[in-house]
């Protein structure tokens, strides 16, 4: 008698626990749900600056010409990628709302996903051309998509050669357009 006692005292404090947590959660959530709709409202903001790109190429091929002849020399991206502040002013107002994480993440966990996988991107470069001399010989393009005011232009394949060896690039995942030109936006492992 004793120990069932102890079991239905135990399993009462376990469901207890457990209905605690779920509130718990849920306010957390509703924590999450607000910093979304503030981030939301920042971008939407953003929207009415009409921005345009610091430094650009003129035409798609050339981004990725000069994307990939900045990553090589500088192992990062400076002039030819999006910054921060262009993706908040240009990319982000235009893509809110089209079912990327943007969506449902805060903005500074959306900023540390998007760094990691930049990062990956630039070391895996890297680390195919190791800094050899090269040349692109082909990209094939997808169907140009509409965000808003900026076309997005997705690569399917990206083949350089290195000596006689051809290599597949696929880190690059979408370039932007704008009336003045373009820029490579979007880069991942």
């Amino acid at each position: 008698m004793r120990n069932l006692l102890l079991l239905i005292s135990l399993f009462s404090f376990s469901f207890c626990n457990q209905e605690d947590w779920r509130e718990q959660m849920e306010a957390e959530n509703q924590k999450v749900i607000l910093r979304v709709e503030k981030d939301h409202e920042l971008i939407r903001a953003n929207s009415s600056k009409k921005s345009d790109w610091v430094k650009f190429s003129k035409t798609k091929e050339l981004a990725v010409q000069n994307f990939l002849k900045e990553v090589i020399q500088n192992k990062s991206q400076n002039d030819y990628y999006v910054s921060w502040d262009e993706k908040m002013n240009i990319i982000f107002p235009n893509i809110l709302g089209k079912g990327t994480l943007l969506d449902t993440t805060p903005l500074l966990e959306y900023k540390k996903v998007l760094e990691t996988r930049e990062t990956f991107a630039i070391t895996e470069i890297n680390n195919r051309i190791q800094g050899k001399p090269y040349r692109i010989i082909s990209i094939d393009w997808e169907k140009p998509r509409m965000y808003g005011d900026i076309i997005g232009h997705k690569p399917k394949t990206i083949k350089i050669q290195i000596n006689n060896q051809v290599i597949v690039l696929d880190q690059i995942k979408m370039i932007f357009g704008t009336k003045s030109g373009y820029k490579v936006g979007v880069i991942g492992p």
